[in-house]
């Protein structure tokens, strides 16, 4: 079986060489190979249930490419379930990412997502907040009782390939806990850039 298989006349579904494209991915990109001693010690500090999950921009979407269950409790992922496509505008997620790049280069991101104009000057105030606070937190947004607390990760020359994430029941993080894992995650985002850097080196 290659990359999709009949069940019946008609009727595909995906094969296992899906998983073998997936597996090259996990060995191939220099920051999911980076990504698991850094969010393995994340993991000592963050109380789940939860998820510690790696996203990136995919055209006009995000799209995690990496998660880490905190706990043996479930924790339903919701709109950043792994390999699924979120809104590009919404969430911390996204934002984290967003609010570091090139103003011009989002405003024409955001025009092309077919976004309202008058939801711009939103956005950018939004992302001004989290340049100055460093992080980005979101509650309820988009995925009701789940707060994200996002950073970027960005490279040597300050461009930003993904987004290091944190996400918990709403319930669990009042603004001193959010404000304490936003800056764990920058840390943990500086070590990453640099793993991943040493990666591509190799």
């Amino acid at each position: 079986m290659g990359l999709i298989f009949s069940i019946r006349p008609g009727r595909y579904l995906l094969g296992p060489g899906i998983v073998r494209y997936d597996r090259q991915l996990r060995l191939s990109d220099p920051l999911l190979r980076a990504a698991e001693p850094t969010i393995l010690d994340l993991a000592r500090h963050v109380r789940g249930p939860g998820l510690i999950f790696i996203s990136r921009i995919h055209r006009n979407h995000v799209m995690t490419v990496h998660e880490h269950r905190l706990d043996a409790e479930p924790f339903a992922a919701g709109t950043f379930d792994r390999g699924r496509l979120a809104p590009l505008f919404s969430g911390a997620p996204a934002l984290s990412m967003l609010a570091f790049m090139e103003v011009r280069a989002v405003r024409a991101m955001f025009q092309k997502s077919g976004n309202e104009e008058a939801d711009w000057l939103l956005i950018k105030r939004r992302m001004r907040a989290i340049r100055d606070l460093g992080f980005a937190i979101g509650r309820d947004d988009p995925d009701l009782g789940v707060i994200h607390v996002s950073v970027p990760v960005r490279q040597d020359s300050g461009a930003v390939v993904a987004s290091l994430n944190i996400a918990g029941a709403s319930t669990a993080y009042d603004d001193t806990e959010a404000e304490r894992v936003g800056t764990m995650l920058m840390e943990a985002s500086a070590r990453l850039a640099e793993r991943a850097r040493t990666q591509a080196e190799a």
